[in-house]
């Protein structure tokens, strides 16, 4: 997390982070705000991108998306550290078990393990491992691993410093928005199901992590939509059960009030519920009016344990 800041209100400083959530058509763009020991979210803004920059939930061109962001956003930044998502269909999300003492030994094992579970070389990823209470394997570690191909987000990252802005982190965007959701759901095991643009994405979320992450490609025609949800939607079921047995993990179906998807509730084999994140969120970091903002939010949460 970043150093303390001062509590003297008058100074930027109060400003613990900024966030930047990439979208087809627009960035949504927001800052943490700190006052007197209790954060908000301030100086939302949604920036129209042009067009061919992202394009399906995918970089299209990453060196000129970060330029533009960077002009765009340059007289707001200061000095503020800010967290990047990083459009999901990017990453690669893959669950696997290695023979290490430690998370440290599972990450240099991947040296030379790396390609049997990601579809290019180690030396082309940027890449992430944690580990996973999953049922014991022999002794194995039990990992998931999250990777994305350097050529197609380190123009992207690079073109999108400067001077004055400080890249704090970055991840995909479903990361942000199920650190978001977990904070607000009751239950400890969940799977959170998210429809963005003319993509669907899942996260299983156990214990406060999300541990299965996956992103699929929707039709484009409407009418398809709800039966190949609904079909998504049981495969990771049927994923989390073989990994992580139990009983089927309650479904959370995340509103979007600009392309809402009617699911029948006997073609899930799991209880669904639709939830509205703008009617649960914390009043403190309450995102705008318009729905889709919890990767945002999720993003500006990396600060929120600022003093």
């Amino acid at each position: 997390f970043p150093t303390r800041r001062s509590s003297d209100l008058r100074r930027t400083e109060r400003r613990s982070g900024a966030a930047l959530a990439l979208r087809d058509r627009c960035a949504c763009y927001a800052e943490l705000l700190r006052e007197g020991g209790r954060a908000r979210l301030v100086n939302a803004d949604k920036i129209p991108l042009p067009d061919g920059l992202v394009s399906h939930g995918r970089l299209a061109n990453g060196a000129a998306l970060g330029a533009f962001l960077r002009k765009k956003l340059a007289f707001r930044w200061g000095k503020l550290p800010f967290a990047v998502g990083i459009p999901s269909a990017d990453c690669l999300f893959r669950l696997f078990s290695l023979p290490a003492a430690d998370l440290e030994e599972a990450r240099a094992s991947m040296t030379w393990c790396f390609s049997d579970y990601f579809p290019f070389d180690f030396g082309e990823a940027l890449f992430d491992l944690c580990e996973v209470a999953a049922p014991p394997r022999g002794g194995r570690l039990n990992l998931v691993g999250t990777a994305c191909a350097k050529a197609q987000i380190l123009p992207f990252l690079e073109s999108l410093r400067a001077p004055r802005a400080r890249v704090f982190a970055a991840e995909p965007q479903i990361v942000a928005s199920t650190r978001a959701f977990a904070s607000v759901v009751a239950e400890e095991r969940f799977l959170l199901a998210a429809k963005r643009e003319d993509s669907l994405h899942c996260a299983f979320v156990c214990e406060g992590n999300g541990l299965v992450f996956r992103s699929v490609a929707l039709p484009a025609e409407e009418f398809a939509w709800s039966s190949q949800i609904c079909a998504e939607i049981n495969r990771t079921l049927e994923y989390v059960a073989e990994n992580f047995g139990g009983a089927a993990p309650p479904v959370y179906i995340a509103k979007d009030a600009s392309a809402p998807v009617a699911l029948p509730p006997g073609d899930l084999r799991a209880v669904a519920r639709e939830i509205d994140f703008a009617g649960l969120c914390p009043a403190a970091l309450a995102p705008p009016a318009d729905s889709g903002w919890y990767d945002v939010v999720g993003l500006l949460l990396r600060f929120a344990h600022e003093d």
